[in-house]
């Protein structure tokens, strides 16, 4: 909640705070200095605020694409309507007048989060693949570049595990069952990877991993055994042929072989495409090749 006036954050916080975490700002300064850190689920914005209104406040939020999908409730007095279709009309998506009153400000907050769950099921529903539901292709990098973003000390690891010779093995027709193959290989998948981690489909036989954190070699290595014998064996579980089929795994590490999604996918690539070339099913760390 951004309001310059003491009074209106006492308030509002003894409605609020037994129902939300609430945190306060006293100018629009102080509210995007938090949200350099923050990412709330809603903003209650005051109109009326001496150096920085709410209008410059909303316009500077919605300009940062952290930031901008971030829903926005205006805080106006009885006799402001004038300030209620500006703010509307800038992005905001509802309005509470003042004084407050508390079941009618609850409501209309309940209201906005539900309709903002409702956006963000959509938008993820889009933004999966239908067969495995891990993410699309095209919405890892966006995805990736705006976690790295908020990596240091920490630093990340990125694995691109690809099937070997699944085409050959997809060619054999129903028997094969491919589809039922890489279903059960991506659900034994999200059992195993670390917490925080984001999967993606990136070819239909080629999955990454994105851990936001660094893995010491015994749990990287672990990891990748875990995705040999574990999710490898649940997907041969799923074929009705004999033929055993086999992985191979390339690895990049942040920053140390790159600093953006393009250039440690590009290395992935060239990882992957090394072991492809020495034999295939096997673990390969990214060395300049």
């Amino acid at each position: 909640m951004v309001d310059d006036v003491t009074t209106n954050l006492k308030s509002a916080a003894e409605v609020l705070q037994p129902f939300y975490h609430l945190s306060m700002a006293k100018s629009g300064r102080q509210a995007l200095n938090f949200l350099k850190k923050n990412r709330p689920d809603l903003i209650l914005l005051d109109i009326m605020m001496p150096e920085m209104d709410g209008y410059e406040t909303m316009e500077q939020i919605k300009l940062n694409p952290r930031t901008a999908n971030i829903p926005i409730i205006f805080l106006t007095a009885d006799t402001e309507t004038a300030s209620e279709l500006k703010g509307m009309k800038m992005g905001a998506v509802d309005y509470i007048t003042k004084p407050f009153e508390a079941d009618a400000m609850l409501g209309r907050i309940e209201k906005v989060l539900q309709m903002e769950d409702m956006r963000k099921n959509i938008l993820s529903s889009a933004k999966r693949d239908l067969l495995t539901d891990l993410w699309k292709p095209e919405y890892l990098e966006p995805e990736i570049d705006s976690r790295l973003k908020h990596i240091q000390e920490a630093g990340a690891t990125m694995l691109l595990i690809d099937f070997d010779d699944f085409k050959r093995f997809a060619a054999g027709g129903r028997g094969s069952n491919a589809d039922g193959v890489i279903i059960r290989f991506c659900e034994s998948l999200k059992k195993i990877v670390p917490a925080d981690s984001l999967l993606g489909r990136t070819g239909r036989d080629a999955f990454l991993i994105f851990i936001p954190y660094s893995l010491n070699e015994i749990e990287l290595m672990g990891l990748c055994s875990d995705i040999r014998d574990v999710s490898l064996t649940e997907a041969n579980a799923a074929s009705s042929t004999e033929e055993k089929l086999t992985v191979s795994i390339s690895i990049t590490l942040f920053p140390q072989h790159g600093i953006d999604y393009a250039t440690l996918k590009s290395k992935l690539d060239m990882a992957m495409y090394y072991i492809k070339q020495t034999g295939k099913d096997q673990i390969h760390i990214y060395r300049g090749h």
